[in-house]
């Protein structure tokens, strides 16, 4: 008998921290959005237009990593959609859909159009245009990390095929080198989204918590602590509750205590990196693996070490940007002067 309850207390429930999981998670669709009033208002004067029939102003979003750009577009393309049945929407993820088929395929496959795969770049774009001439709807594509484009000329397409374009990036520099024809078709307008403060992160962990959790399961005390170290990081903030939640019930605990946020803090920056990483080139990987390695270490000895291992094939001006990059991506941090400058990880 004491076998049998011993065992049965392995799949207690009673002690559950978590209600639903997914309001933790990237793929959550958020109903309130919270410090994010003026972007809203300016996306929407961008989208207006094609609620009489008008086209869409172009627009470029950009700021660090988990400050509410890519949340804010998907909830205006439902706003969008749910008030207007003169538009269409697509979004696509160009770290998974990075060269021009790839996008068109991905915006063929929304619009629930007919076609083989196999179709060439020029027939996907016949295949949307024709469509929406049918239809006479207005289409705006949502390209998120638009950097990750292995070449730009598919935005000129999408604005010669009638399409109205958001253009989304941590990286405020990220269209600089795009061809002079191509900046002129999309006239790209610009809105900056910064980091969150410790207040405002409260309130939005404090938001997703009551979806997620059960009443009573985390103190205002502890979610002000996630909220800090959440580092104005939304992404990060919510994967220290997911964590920290987890944490709690494996120790077979009903509420959330503060050294379970704590310990969860460098699991959830862990994470993250890791997922940045994964979408990384094979140069900036190789550029974060040397400093990862070193823990702090001299930009002469990863320019050194990294000529070594590509074998001269790529030039100190290329290393720079790589280099620049993964500090802007914040995977690495910087310090002193270009000359002396000295490089870290940020785990």
């Amino acid at each position: 008998m004491l076998l049998i309850k011993v065992m049965s207390d392995l799949f207690d429930v009673e002690s559950s921290v978590i209600r639903s999981e997914e309001p933790l998670t990237d793929v959550f669709a958020p109903t309130r959005l919270f410090h994010r009033e003026g972007q809203r208002d300016y996306l929407a004067s961008c989208m207006k237009p094609v609620v009489v029939g008008r086209m869409p102003r172009n627009v470029f979003l950009f700021g660090p990593t988990g400050v509410g750009k890519t949340s804010l577009v998907l909830w205006m393309f439902d706003e969008l959609s749910s008030h207007t049945d003169n538009v269409r929407t697509c979004y696509v993820n160009c770290w998974k859909s990075g060269s021009t088929h790839a996008v068109l395929s991905k915006v063929v496959s929304d619009l629930r159009i007919f076609s083989n795969p196999r179709r060439q770049t020029k027939e996907l774009l016949e295949d949307i245009e024709g469509s929406l001439k049918k239809s006479g709807k207005k289409l705006i594509v949502a390209l998120d990390e638009v950097d990750r484009l292995e070449s730009y000329d598919v935005l000129y397409d999408l604005c010669r095929s009638g399409c109205g374009v958001v253009c989304i990036s941590n990286d405020e520099h990220a269209l600089a080198n795009v061809d002079v024809r191509i900046k002129s078709s999309l006239s790209l307008e610009w809105l900056e989204f910064k980091e969150y403060s410790a207040d405002e992160m409260y309130d939005i962990l404090s938001d997703r918590a009551s979806l997620a959790f059960a009443p009573g399961a985390i103190s205002e005390t502890v979610l002000r602590i996630a909220a800090v170290q959440a580092g104005g990081d939304a992404r990060v903030g919510l994967e220290i509750l997911r964590k920290a939640a987890l944490f709690s019930e494996d120790a077979g605990s009903s509420v959330i205590g503060k050294e379970y946020v704590i310990r969860a803090h460098k699991d959830a920056v862990s994470v993250k990196v890791r997922q940045i990483v994964g979408g990384l080139g094979q140069y900036q990987k190789m550029l974060f693996s040397i400093v990862e390695n070193a823990g702090t270490v001299k930009s002469s000895e990863v320019w050194s070490a990294f000529s070594k291992e590509v074998g001269g094939k790529v030039s100190e001006r290329s290393y720079r940007n790589y280099m620049d990059k993964l500090v802007t991506l914040k995977l690495v941090k910087a310090s002193g002067d270009v000359r002396w400058r000295e490089y870290s990880t940020t785990l």
